[in-house]
């Protein structure tokens, strides 16, 4: 017996290491610069030991070979084409959209088959695939005009307000805090009331479900890792899906989940409206067409409209909408992305600018000078929205921390079809999947000088005239790009005006001289976090 089940072990063994290894060499043989592969983990070990972020592995890797237009990895054992050219990226994301819609290919889409809560995630737009993700990103995009968002600018002004609260507290203290315990409680509570029209109140409830479980969301263990990893092996996500098994942070997804159905329901049965995503989403599914052309993603930027002209054109895209009904788990899956995902990464931007502030006071001075010259034109009240997206050095000022502190350090995108590099010889497969290298352009002198610096005026009309629109990836770029950019940059702004127009960022000793990414951040958070001391202004 012992030797049959130790020829079983053995069997298994070959089997998944020719599974793994069976890919290893592509790159090689057709002569493309490359990191070779090692089984079981490919390329990178470190993305199964968690020894280092993957912003930091994929900066690295830019590095090494950012003279060349493209290199390989192999994922575990998947080839993997890394993007280095800004040209080629612009072809990929825009110019050529229709053979890279999706951005995972069938093996990673693969591991979010499990139980009922993986599904969910699943069913999210940045998990969607072909006309799917036509459809709802068509039915969806109309949420976030710029009159859409006019009428969310109250919601954040008032928890602005609870946010300036916290932070007198702080000041009156004179003592270090952690930044992101303060901006991810502002950045949840804005999201959860205009979202669902429901109010955390995070800054009261200091041991709030809501700041636990989506912190949880964005942390990934080791144990996490493995059970991600597993669903690689052919069978075991059948097997999860047959034994209901989730493994993406099941009790946070079902947190959340119940909230919003629980929001759902009393809408429909109350036909109460609070304006909110949740009313908006209801409102687009409603209001389907059969079968129409659509041109998503209008131009409707009123203000810093050279900023963002060129983004906003690329977004656009026409599809012929089918006649399909939506059901709730649509609605369900777009909230609970837009909730999580907005949470942590504005979070993180607003965490990441009260630093760099602390670090830069030339730079807090100018861009409080432009909002206290709007404060003052308007009666030393908070500016209207009009004004608040017109502050040409605030916009420059978050655009350069998401530079500079990129929260997603490189897009995926999988071929849909057979399709040739414009400019090379090579020909990318169907499901043959690239990486862009966000954080490696980002972090490049040649488009940025003095990278490691933060510097807002790499965003200034001047500078952004000199480069190519496509150097700047924080938000993606194309079609495919964050459906929830404006809304994230909106309450950005609304929190930078009004803190600093009360208070200055000043330094503190608790960080390190060097900052370090938490590998077990899911994006890239600083490790035992970022702090930060606060003073009124004279």
């Amino acid at each position: 017996m012992l030797v049959e089940l130790g020829l079983l072990v053995v069997t298994l063994f070959l089997w998944l290491y020719w599974y793994i290894a069976k890919n290893f060499g592509k790159w090689e043989k057709l002569g493309i610069p490359c990191i070779s592969g090692s089984f079981p983990w490919g390329s990178h070990k470190e993305i199964l030991t968690q020894k280092k972020h993957l912003n930091d592995i994929f900066k690295e890797d830019y590095q090494k070979f950012k003279e060349k237009d493209y290199f390989g990895i192999y994922l575990l054992g998947k080839p993997v084409l890394c993007i280095n050219s800004v040209d080629l990226i612009r072809d990929i994301t825009v110019k050529h959209f229709n053979n890279f819609v999706n951005r995972n290919d069938s093996n990673l889409n693969g591991m979010l088959e499990g139980g009922d809560m993986d599904q969910l995630w699943k069913n999210q737009l940045t998990s969607l695939e072909n006309d799917d993700w036509k459809d709802v990103r068509s039915t969806f995009s109309p949420i976030f005009t710029s009159g859409k968002m006019r009428s969310m600018y109250k919601f954040m002004k008032e928890i602005g307000s609870r946010l300036t609260n916290e932070l007198e507290t702080k000041a009156q203290t004179k003592s270090d805090f952690e930044l992101k315990d303060v901006f991810g409680k502002f950045s949840l509570d804005t999201l959860a009331t205009c979202a669902f029209g429901i109010d955390p109140d995070s800054f009261k409830d200091k041991d709030n479900k809501f700041v636990k479980a989506a912190a949880r969301v964005f942390i990934n263990t080791f144990s996490d890792n493995i059970k991600a990893f597993s669903r690689f092996i052919p069978g075991v996500k059948k097997i999860h899906k047959f034994l209901n098994y989730s493994i993406f942070k099941p009790k946070e997804t079902k947190f959340f989940t119940q909230i919003i159905r629980q929001t759902i329901e009393h809408r429909r049965k109350t036909g109460i409206r609070e304006n909110d995503l949740i009313d908006l989403m209801i409102d687009c599914i409603k209001a389907e067409g059969a079968g129409e052309e659509t041109e998503v993603d209008k131009l409707d930027a009123n203000a810093n409209k050279d900023i963002h002209e060129q983004y906003e054109k690329d977004m656009q895209f026409t599809h012929h909408v089918k006649q399909r009904q939506f059901n709730e788990d649509i609605i369900v899956a777009t909230s609970l992305v837009l909730l999580v995902a907005g949470y942590d990464t504005t979070g993180m931007t607003l965490s990441f600018l009260g630093y760099e502030f602390g670090k830069n006071p030339e730079v807090q001075q100018k861009l409080q000078d432009e909002i206290d010259q709007a404060f003052d034109e308007n009666g030393g009240e908070m500016p209207d929205y009009t004004t608040i997206q017109g502050l040409p050095y605030l916009d420059s000022c978050i655009h350069e921390a998401l530079r500079l502190h990129t929260p997603v350090g490189n897009l995926f995108r999988a071929c849909n079809a057979d399709f040739q590099l414009p400019g090379t010889d090579y020909w990318v497969r169907k499901n043959d999947l690239l990486s862009l290298s966000a954080i490696g352009i980002h972090h490049d002198e040649r488009y940025y000088p003095n990278p490691s610096q933060f510097n807002p005026d790499n965003f200034s009309k001047e500078a952004r005239q000199s480069r190519s629109p496509y150097t700047f990836l924080s938000f993606g770029q194309g079609p495919r790009a964050c459906i929830g950019m404006r809304f994230a940059l909106l309450e950005a702004k609304v929190a930078i005006a009004m803190v600093l127009r009360k208070f200055n960022f000043l330094p503190s000793n608790k960080n390190p001289e060097q900052l370090e990414l938490e590998p077990t951040s899911q994006l890239g958070y600083i490790k035992n976090g970022l702090y930060s001391n606060i003073e009124l202004r004279a």
